[in-house]
């Protein structure tokens, strides 16, 4: 790649003027100024490339003009190769893949018209490491869209810049070779990630001895980054424990950093990003989350640029969440207390959606035929993969709230002598949790088809959307019907298939699912652990296997 010097990251107006761009959202100022329309900003990862394909194409046929002029030795074939010749068709002739290299691999044979040598037919292939960093980066990194929320999308943008710390390169090796390793299952590859992860590990260490060193974004994101390694590689639920370790000793430099951390535009984002982790592990593992992690959190002054109706939605739901966390951490109430209090915060949740803007809301699609891909009769389009992950957090929370509530229902009458609950009353909260929880199963999965790709997001920038505000969906395309998993993987942008593990297990975990719904669940759970390479789904499959095997 040519030196063609650093790409501006503004938006078309300020590059055009070549002024300044201050990259607010959503529209920059200058833009406002100017009563012009504000075109957004270019994608950090697109410009990390430039596309120099026809400039090396004329070169090499200039080159191959020259050799043509001159006499070329015949050179005798060997078994397993080729020579072109003037007779050659105008295709492409590819060599042998060599053994060793996955099928991933890139490849750029010379094409030509000429008479050359067998020597010159060859192989440009990137490294694993390469070729790792961008299956991570396809998987896991997604851009702001029409939420400006991303996920990873802070990795992109300082990997691009000059001199990227030693650190953080490591850990980004690291995690990424381990994703690889575990979609293409090769032990060489997880071999690469296992010296690449205790390399991370002892310069992480060595940051962390030192303050100056300790409260950087780098070590944090390394961190961050080889907590999510765990989570790649655990084969038991030991190895998940593991990863929440991690998660406890990144919330202490989090703690460390304190509020000085919300001075820059990526200590924001990354302790957004992170605290949502810290909220499934805390709902997860039924541990309560750190009052000094929570003060942080309500110390971070709003700095999204989506409405204020987003601010106060996602606001209100981190506090249901903390609060059904809190809940099932509590372990002493009264039956009747703890009822009551789950009774609440379902009603808290039940708020928190009418908070939601309008494109947040899902459309529901009716299948007029049954589909071998899907369990149900319908499924939903979501506006972005952020908006999706955020209903399933909430779906996820009420079926742990609901669980609890069925737990103090049974224990009020197991446990106490005269019952705290009268058999009408048992029934009729039986009856409606049981409603509750099979509709919010049905709702994750409903969600399924459009994070596992077999349907696609819809393009924000599409002119033939006449209302941004809606999704405003045309049921009659095709491409709104359901596919195959994975057909429409955006390779620079990820669906969210990480977020959707633990919802899954939710629902196929439910003991009110049918077998037939959690063999369904099982199924996309090892689909999304091959497809993304990571463990996790692995292990929580065979759990959801355990309970078909046992019942229970």
């Amino acid at each position: 790649m040519p030196n063609v010097g650093r790409p501006s990251k503004g938006c078309k107006h300020c590059r055009d003027r070549k002024v300044k761009c201050d990259l607010k959202r959503p529209a920059c100022s200058q833009c406002i100024r100017a009563g012009k329309k504000c075109y957004g900003y270019r994608d950090a990862l697109s410009m990390m490339f430039k596309n120099e394909s026809d400039v090396v194409a004329k070169k090499a046929e200039k080159r191959y003009e020259e050799l043509a002029k001159s006499k070329v030795p015949k050179v005798p074939k060997t078994k397993g190769q080729q020579t072109l010749n003037s007779d050659s068709p105008d295709w492409l002739t590819h060599t042998k893949r060599p053994s060793n290299v996955p099928r991933s691999s890139t490849h750029l044979i010379p094409w030509s018209r000429y008479s050359t040598p067998e020597s010159m037919t060859m192989e440009i292939l990137p490294s694993i490491e390469e070729q790792a960093q961008g299956f991570f980066i396809s998987n896991y990194v997604a851009q702001p869209s029409i939420v400006p929320r991303g996920q990873y999308e802070w990795i992109t943008e300082l990997l691009a810049q000059p001199n990227t710390e030693e650190i953080l390169r490591g850990s980004v090796n690291a995690v990424s070779l381990a994703g690889l390793a575990n979609a293409t299952k090769s032990l060489a590859i997880m071999h690469k990630a296992q010296v690449a992860y205790v390399n991370a590990l002892q310069v992480t260490n060595s940051a962390l001895r030192v303050k100056e060193t300790a409260v950087k974004d780098s070590t944090l994101i390394s961190v961050i980054l080889l907590g999510t390694y765990e989570n790649l590689v655990s084969n038991s639920q030991r190895s998940i424990q593991a990863w929440a370790k991690h998660v406890v000793g990144a919330c202490t430099l989090l703690n460390l950093r304190g509020k000085e951390q919300f001075e820059t535009s990526i200590g924001r984002r990354v302790f957004h990003q992170f605290y949502g982790v810290v909220l499934l592990v805390s709902l997860k593992t039924g541990t309560p989350i750190h009052h000094r992690i929570q003060d942080l959190y309500k110390a971070l002054a709003p700095t999204s640029n989506y409405d204020i109706q987003g601010r106060i939605f996602t606001t209100k739901m981190v506090s249901v969440m903390s609060d059904s966390i809190d809940l099932n951490h509590d372990k002493l109430s009264d039956p009747v207390i703890m009822v009551n209090r789950a009774l609440i915060i379902d009603r808290e949740i039940d708020e928190v959606t009418a908070l939601m803007p309008t494109i947040w809301h899902y459309e529901t699609v009716f299948l007029k035929n049954p589909s071998k891909h899907l369990y149900g009769d319908s499924y939903h389009v979501y506006a972005d993969p952020w908006i999706a992950q955020m209903w399933n957090n909430l779906r996820t929370c009420r079926m742990s709230l609901y669980k609890t509530l069925l737990k103090n229902l049974a224990r009020g009458c197991e446990q106490y002598n005269p019952p705290l609950f009268s058999p009408d009353e048992i029934k009729l909260r039986k009856e409606a949790t049981e409603a509750v929880m099979r509709d919010t199963a049905a709702a994750i999965i409903a969600s399924v088809p459009q994070i596992t790709a077999m349907i696609p997001f819809p393009d924000p920038t599409s002119p033939k959307r006449k209302d941004p505000a809606t999704l405003d969906l045309d049921r009659q395309e095709l491409q709104y019907t359901l596919h195959t998993p994975g057909t429409f993987i955006h390779r620079a942008q990820a669906t969210g298939m990480i977020h959707l593990i633990w919802p899954l297990f939710a629902a196929g975990q439910s003991d009110l699912s049918s077998y037939e719904i959690r063999q369904w669940c099982i199924d996309m759970l090892l689909y999304i652990a091959l497809r993304i390479g990571t463990r996790q789904a692995v292990v929580l499959a065979e759990d959801l296997k355990e309970i078909q095997r046992t019942g229970s």
